[in-house]
């Protein structure tokens, strides 16, 4: 493996547990009993839009990119579908189950704006990097 191809490894694995990470809070919050589903999609929306900008400071590529969305998404619904309070226990294999079957269309939602997010960051850092660069030179 090449230095760059394992440097894009841990990037990505870094922005799938960020993803995680936030994801499961996101399901968890006790502030989601206040909101309408309206309300939880825009918000959720806001959310990914902003962390798919926020992981294109890392210039993942954009393969990398949806496979962390994909990964991170997946990992944090598990875990609360497996953490969930429950009268039986559940394996992991079923928590992922259970959460891929209710939550596919958020899942494939969430990926989306992630990656257009990432892919508008990217674009954005891209325009302004020959500014950044000529302002700095003039100084």
């Amino acid at each position: 493996m090449s230095p760059s191809s394992i440097s894009t490894f841990v990037k990505t694995s870094v922005v799938a547990l960020l993803i995680a990470f936030l994801y499961r809070y996101w399901l968890f919050t006790p502030v989601l009993q206040y909101l309408s589903i309206a309300k939880w999609y825009l918000v959720a929306i806001a959310v990914a839009a902003a962390t798919g900008c926020l992981v294109s400071l890392l210039r993942l590529p954009t393969p990398a990119l949806v496979c962390a969305s994909v990964a991170g998404l997946l990992l944090g619904g598990t875990w609360v579908a497996w953490q969930a309070p429950s009268d039986v226990p559940i394996s992991v294999g079923s928590a992922f189950e259970s959460h891929l079957e209710s939550f596919w269309r958020q899942i494939t939602i969430m990926t989306f704006t992630i990656t257009a997010g990432g892919i508008c960051g990217a674009r954005f850092l891209r325009d302004r990097s020959p500014q950044i660069r000529r302002d700095a030179l003039k100084r």
